[in-house]
């Protein structure tokens, strides 16, 4: 699910992220908010770790993007419950993003190290 709601980010099928979204947090959110204009040139998305039981689920992850500040990433931990049989984003906690070191991978999974990429 969270792979497929970060694709739908991406190529902005903002109407999927309401459907995938439970109707008790949505919390006004709409398409039409969704659609407004934006700036940010997404990435990629790391899972840092996931979990499920029985009718609940959590995904931890990294959404790295750039925007005019530069490199940043949404860094969540996501829960989701299955309700009728579909998986449902519902509330996320927000936390601070973990940056790789500069000879690290680079987040946009170019195969270049962390410092000849993105850190630029």
């Amino acid at each position: 699910m969270m792979r497929s709601r970060y694709s739908a980010f991406v190529l902005k099928c903002h109407q999927y992220l309401i459907d995938t979204h439970h109707p008790d947090y949505l919390n006004g959110l709409s398409v039409q908010i969704l659609d407004q204009e934006n700036h940010t040139h997404w990435l990629a998305l790391s899972v840092n770790k996931s979990s499920s039981e029985q009718n609940k689920g959590m995904v931890e992850f990294h959404a790295w993007y750039r925007d005019d500040d530069g490199l940043d990433a949404i860094h969540e931990i996501s829960d989701f419950v299955k309700q009728d049989g579909r998986w449902c984003y519902t509330q996320g906690e927000q936390l601070l993003p973990k940056y790789p070191k500069r000879n690290d991978p680079c987040v946009c999974q170019s195969g270049k190290k962390f410092k000849q990429c993105c850190l630029k």
